[in-house]
């Protein structure tokens, strides 16, 4: 019976360091309209597999990333992101729509990836703040190696586009991206929701800011006359 039982317990032990485990951590580093959420990606039961890996981050309207900075970090090896869109900085929340961005690694025990994101402005209202929410992201894998199909528990297989996408940097071709069969992983753990409360112009105001900006404006552009034209006739005075 004892003979059985340790059978057992090591079994137990061997399917577990057999398996691939990964956690996900995720966290929003610095404030205002422009942050960066910090992921952490970390893997048990490696072994011999050698795994590409996908992350796909669902982002909401509130939320935009500037492609042309990802464009930069990707030169500097910083990132390997692929957004299908072209993302439009200058646009409020209510123009705005949801999308999806997807980044890109090579799998080793732990991952370290950071991605700079910005916030959108909102339309007037009554509230002083809004709070915006960002889901975790989904986990994608595709690999190799010995036994790979017996050591991976999978919640199934979709179609993403392939780690290639990411050398795309023209717009006019994002949708000629190639797609690839991923499979997903799921997390080991339960990862965070990130929260963060983004400020809101109040609508009441808006009879007051309205009037006071254009007058202010009036008056400023009467100042600016007033000096080009007395710059203007002491020119003149010198030239002749």
């Amino acid at each position: 019976m004892f003979y059985l039982f340790l059978l057992l317990l090591i079994l137990i032990v061997d399917y577990q360091v057999s398996c691939l485990n990964s956690f996900l951590y995720m966290s929003i580093h610095n404030s205002g309209f422009h942050r960066e959420i910090h992921y952490t990606l970390k893997f048990g039961g490696l072994g011999k597999l050698s795994c590409e890996l996908l992350l796909l981050q669902n982002l909401p309207s509130a939320v935009y990333v500037d492609t042309d900075q990802l464009t930069n970090m990707k030169k500097f090896k910083k990132i390997n992101s692929y957004v299908p869109l072209y993302v439009d900085v200058e646009n409020p929340t209510s123009k705005s729509s949801p999308f999806s961005i997807y980044i890109f690694e090579n799998s080793r025990k732990e991952v370290n990836i950071t991605l700079p994101i910005h916030f959108r402005y909102h339309d007037p209202s009554e509230k002083k703040f809004e709070r915006i929410q960002i889901e975790s992201p989904s986990l994608f894998v595709q690999c190799r190696g010995s036994n790979s199909r017996s050591s991976l528990k999978f919640k199934g297989t979709s179609r993403h586009p392939c780690s290639s996408s990411s050398q795309i940097y023209d717009y006019d071709k994002l949708s000629q991206a190639e797609h690839c069969d991923w499979q997903e992983l799921e997390f080991s753990n339960i990862p965070t929701i990130i929260s963060v409360l983004i400020p809101v112009g109040n609508s009441t105001s808006y009879k007051f800011v309205l009037p006071a900006t254009i007058l202010i404006s009036w008056i400023g552009s009467m100042y600016l006359i007033y000096i080009i034209i007395k710059s203007g006739k002491r020119v003149n005075k010198k030239l002749l």
